[in-house]
């Protein structure tokens, strides 16, 4: 009896070592995710994280382009955050299911528009490559707003796309409040 007593004592003892292992392993692994959404990252896109961009707009992939400024903030709990990309491209052909979705400016739904001045001029706020927001909602700019949440009429998140056909220039920000 006591050497059965000693082998169930051996296992629990095990079991416990191995639970405390996995939980350092959880606590290590969420503790390297609460700082890396904590931290902001300035011009550290490379073409592959934009793609998206061009995929969600229909622009063709296969060209070259390049990322001149990027931003991701940090993010809170709610989600708030602010991203932008600028990026410059070699040519601007949207496919045929995407050419619907591009409208010209200037835009003249004041909801959009709002939308349209808050992340324009957030982006601005770290880093000049954005268009002012007067120059976001002028004649020859093209728009597609991804997504507009609202709250009690007021833009509270956005996903903007726009394409400045001077200066061959994809401005991309997306925004949370």
């Amino acid at each position: 009896m006591d050497g059965s007593n000693d082998l169930n004592m051996k296992w629990l003892r095990v079991a416990l070592e191995i639970i405390g292992a996995l939980l350092l392993i959880v606590a290590v692994a969420a503790g390297w995710s609460a700082y890396s959404g904590t931290s902001e990252k300035v011009n550290t896109a490379k073409p592959k994280d934009v793609l998206f961009i061009l995929n969600w707009t229909g622009i063709s992939t296969h060209q070259d382009f390049k990322v001149l400024a990027s931003y991701q903030s940090p993010r809170s709990s709610t989600g708030d955050h602010l991203d932008f990309y600028c990026i410059e491209l070699s040519e601007f052909e949207a496919t045929a299911y995407a050419k619907t979705e591009w409208e010209d400016a200037p835009e003249t739904d004041p909801l959009l528009v709002q939308a349209l001045e808050a992340g324009v001029s957030a982006a601005r706020e770290h880093n000049d490559c954005f268009p002012s927001a007067l120059e976001a909602n002028s004649v020859g700019i093209k728009i597609t707003f991804r997504s507009v949440v609202l709250n009690d009429r007021h833009p509270t998140s956005a996903d903007i796309i726009l394409y400045d056909p001077k200066s061959s220039k994809l401005y991309y920000v997306s925004y949370k409040t």
